[in-house]
């Protein structure tokens, strides 16, 4: 079977983000399926012999402009895919003739029908995204939020619609997707658990909270405003010395002035190794505000053995529960998990080891590539 498979985030890139644990992760073994030929537009030419994919090179430039948020789609879909990158997808599909062609992520779904035999893959409902980041917003914000719910919405349903199958990563995006498309398909990300896992920390160690993501996103942007400003002074209460890192690529500037105020809260930026910063905490906190698919820097944590606190809506989404999680939403259910995992590390340790057990369980990349297959099939047959 030949595919062509358009991204947003190029495959053998370096990525700050969730696509370095997904599309970058899972192209390599598709490719070892099928005949599979990748276009980003971030590729550029290469001449690397170190693939088992084809990179189909691109000539455009993502250039996201203030027009953008006045036409009937999303503005955030040109952050990273240009209307140039359609038409470089059409000319492709008539080029290289593929058998399936799998659209991944919602930003490259405008080429979803230009080929009857089309996969969309969906790393979350972004309508549900978009509603929490309107119910989030505020003030001239929040007419602009309101337009692009409105957008995505609209986008998002017709494309579901026109593909010949989708895949879905989380349950609850599974219910939602197969209510406009009966072949629609779940296949969890898969999680390579690695040979270090968490253990307590010294009893003499300054109690760490650590939150992680890449933190120029608004979701994470949102959620490292809320521990600092709300979580953190509940948790000081009694933990006065505690300790709040919020790690991650890239931190906004309302991000980084987080850390101005008080020296108990530390912005990284970038750090070599993400896994290293959950390890040496005494919990990992990673609520969600505004939502959306399976977060991975929830079941990362979870494959590291660690304790962690998450909402119920990412708890739901790796199928975890009050036997593996800390599961609160509010800053007070927060800082009382916090200080509930502080005070008593051996239970803490027992969660994690159920976590990571279960993530072993139910994450496996065998699976993940065997449902995008079951996918591509059925596109075939259309």
């Amino acid at each position: 079977m030949r595919a062509l498979l358009l991204t947003p985030f190029a495959p053998h890139a370096h990525h700050h983000h969730a696509a370095a644990d997904t599309i970058v992760q899972l192209t390599p073994r598709l490719a070892e399926q099928v005949d599979l030929f990748v276009y980003s537009p971030e590729n550029a030419a290469t001449e690397r012999d170190d693939l088992n994919f084809t990179v189909m090179p691109s000539t455009v430039t993502a250039r996201p402009s203030q027009r953008d948020r006045f036409r009937l789609a999303p503005a955030w879909l040109r952050q990273a895919w240009p209307r140039e990158a359609t038409q470089e997808a059409a000319e492709l599909i008539r080029r290289v003739r593929p058998d399936v062609v799998h659209a991944e992520y919602l930003q490259s779904a405008e080429v979803v029908g230009l080929s009857r035999a089309s996969v969309l893959g969906l790393h979350d409902i972004t309508e549900k995204v978009m509603r929490e980041s309107y119910r989030a917003s505020s003030g001239l914000e929040r007419p602009y939020r309101l337009a692009e719910l409105l957008r995505t919405r609209r986008f998002e349903r017709a494309a579901i619609q026109r593909a010949a199958a989708v895949v879905t990563l989380s349950d609850a995006d599974f219910a939602v997707a197969s209510t406009y498309n009966a072949n629609t398909v779940l296949a969890r990300p898969g999680i390579h658990l690695g040979d270090r896992s968490w253990s307590p920390p010294a009893a003499t160690d300054r109690p760490r909270l650590v939150f992680a993501g890449a933190m120029w996103r608004r979701a994470n942007v949102l959620v490292a405003q809320f521990l600092a400003r709300e979580v953190m002074p509940l948790v000081w209460q009694s933990l006065p010395h505690a300790e709040l890192r919020i790690v991650g690529a890239e931190p906004s500037a309302d991000v980084a002035t987080l850390g101005v105020s008080d020296s108990r809260v530390v912005v990284t930026g970038a750090v070599p190794d993400l896994r290293s910063e959950m390890l040496d905490a005494h919990v990992v906190v990673v609520p969600s505000i505004v939502g959306g698919g399976v977060l991975m820097k929830v079941a990362h944590a979870m494959a590291l053995g660690c304790p962690v606190i998450t909402s119920s809506g990412p708890a739901e989404s790796v199928r975890g529960d009050t036997s593996m999680l800390f599961i609160a939403s509010t800053a007070e259910q927060i800082a009382a998990a916090a200080g509930d995992a502080i005070a008593a590390p051996q239970d803490a340790g027992q969660r994690g080891r159920r976590a990571r057990a279960h993530i072993e369980r139910m994450f496996r990349w065998d699976d993940t590539v065997r449902s995008y297959l079951d996918a591509y099939g059925i596109a075939g047959r259309q």
